[in-house]
């Protein structure tokens, strides 16, 4: 057994770290290169944060641990709604869970979807939970006044600021740019000093934690950060300002992973992962409006037209609430999702039952294959997936009914627009499935570069590097390539029984739920970042 350090880095990606290390700006990502090992890390069919999260922690796919976005859809009669996902729709348990029944300690730090709390042995803060909520949105509720007497820390800057996000995020105006990398920054740093203090002061096997400024920053200054867009823009002295903030950024991320191993100790194996990866969106998909062109969906008559480049709805209703719904069959509702909704009650869609849901997926499937961008004449969509497909398991009647994934890996937008594909004035940035995989420590081949893993593989992984057998039913494998020959001589993986096949249920964490301001507040968030709309 050893102690293990997990560091998620939200977003990451090689392209960018290559050239980070290449320059010298993270000499500790370098040094984990090279004396240990790295891969590809293959995310979710959909690479949207709380699934990939969920489904690194619990060694299960989405299909099976039942989080499909940042929002649940619930069907009703009229039309569908929705709501926040939260730790009562996980259906598996989580690492914490699996480890702490074997009397292990851990500390997990600013993942998503983990609001409410649910118990573990040791300490959790969810990530994406409003200041308002942040005492008890911690576990045990005592450690949020443990952590308000510590001189040094800043409790308030450990949530983002929802109302600065939601003003901030993709429609960033330039002379906010460099007070959003700055916070970003500090922000960081709070986050750093909360694992600070836990790994010094309480006994634990496992510590956890994601850095989550990386995807906020390569969301809204992508161009800033590529070597290569910036070259083609970067000339005034406000562009290289903001250049340098950035760079600044991954230089001190790269301090505090230094910082964070130090405190771990020599014996501790060390992990790195993102839930998926970054690239560059140079297009908008109006999913919606397509749909309405195609004559599966109506707008309602005062539904407004989204203005140019517009992709949130700031100032606008939900799309669900622009919808007719009387003469609508097919819908998206978030962007995150990236997914079609097919109509299951009170339309032709639920009348002419599974045959006709099966056609009408297949010729929905076939015409967003032939949509092209009127400018590039460059397919929009690059593959369809049903459901079944996509997240194969118990929950996938949960998913959307089809899931796309466009071009350029972009995010659909939802909105109403007069054109059904756009050019970005801005090249943004945007999820990627390829993320990224750092191991090192006792045991671990130095300077390896593997072929690509699958978020999947890293429950299995931990669970070996604590010495605890891997349970059957997790659906990747153990990635023994990570070890030489004699770690695994001396401690070969073992497999423990499946275990019980209920579901995971509700528990009296959830009681302790976010109320509707506190709800409305991280939806806010969420249509600043363009997941929700």
């Amino acid at each position: 057994m050893s102690r293990t350090l997990l560091i998620g880095l939200d977003g990451a990606t090689f392209t960018v770290l290559d050239a980070l290390m290449a320059r010298g700006l993270m000499p500790t990502l370098k040094s984990l290169c090279d004396r240990g090992v790295r891969a590809g890390l293959m995310s979710t069919a959909n690479p949207l944060t709380p699934l990939a999260w969920t489904s690194l922690l619990t060694g299960r796919s989405p299909g099976h641990h039942g989080i499909f976005d940042f929002v649940r859809v619930e069907q009703h009669a009229d039309h569908p709604h929705f709501r926040l996902a939260t730790s009562s729709d996980i259906r598996c348990p989580t690492i914490y869970a699996r480890i702490g029944e074997q009397g292990r300690r851990s500390i997990s730090l600013n993942f998503p979807v983990m609001f409410p709390p649910r118990p573990i042995d040791g300490f959790l803060i969810p990530g994406f939970v409003p200041h308002r909520h942040l005492q008890r949105a911690m576990y045990p509720r005592e450690l949020y006044d443990r952590l308000s007497a510590l001189p040094d820390l800043t409790l308030k800057e450990l949530p983002v600021d929802f109302e600065d996000e939601r003003r901030s995020v993709q429609v960033l105006a330039p002379e906010r740019h460099e007070e959003w990398v700055r916070f970003h920054i500090r922000r960081e740093r709070q986050w750093f000093k909360v694992l600070e203090h836990l790994m010094q002061t309480e006994p634990w096997d496992l510590a956890s934690v994601v850095f989550d400024g990386v995807d906020k920053l390569q969301h809204a200054c992508w161009r800033f950060i590529d070597d290569g867009l910036f070259a083609t823009f970067g000339s005034s002295d406000w562009a290289q300002r903001v250049r340098e903030l950035c760079l600044d950024y991954f230089r001190q991320l790269d301090g505090l992973i230094a910082r964070a191993i130090d405190l771990a100790g020599p014996e501790t194996r060390v992990f790195l992962a993102s839930d998926h990866g970054f690239g560059p969106s140079d297009e908008i998909f109006y999913v919606n409006s397509w749909l309405a062109e195609q004559g599966f969906l109506a707008w309602k008559e005062d539904a407004p037209v989204a203005p140019e480049g517009y992709i949130n709805t700031e100032g606008m209703k939900a799309a669900a609430y622009l919808f007719d719904w009387s003469r609508t069959r097919a819908f998206s509702l978030t962007p995150g999702s990236n997914g079609i909704y097919l109509k299951l009650s009170g339309g032709p869609a639920a009348a002419a039952g599974p045959g006709a849901r099966e056609a009408l997926l297949r010729r929905l499937t076939d015409d967003l294959m032939k949509v092209v961008n009127p400018v590039t004449g460059q397919p929009v969509v690059r593959r369809v997936m049903p459901r079944e497909e996509a997240f194969p398991g118990p929950e996938s009647h949960l998913a959307a009914d089809l899931t796309l994934v466009l071009r350029d890996y972009g995010f659909v937008s939802v909105v109403r627009s007069r054109d059904v594909v756009k050019s970005r004035k801005d090249i943004a940035g945007t999820h990627h499935p390829h993320g990224i995989f750092l191991a090192a420590g006792p045991g671990v081949r130095p300077g390896a570069a593997l072929e690509r893993l699958t978020l999947l593989d890293i429950a299995p992984a931990l669970l070996h590097s604590l010495g605890l057998p891997i349970p059957a039913e997790l659906e990747g494998r153990f990635p023994a390539e990570i070890y030489d020959a004699g770690h695994l001589a001396a401690s070969p993986s073992s497999i423990a029984p499946a275990g019980a096949a209920a579901p995971v249920q509700p528990g009296e964490a959830d009681l302790a739920g976010m109320d509707e301001e506190g709800e409305a507040a991280v939806m806010e968030r969420l249509k600043s970042l363009g997941y929700v709309e």
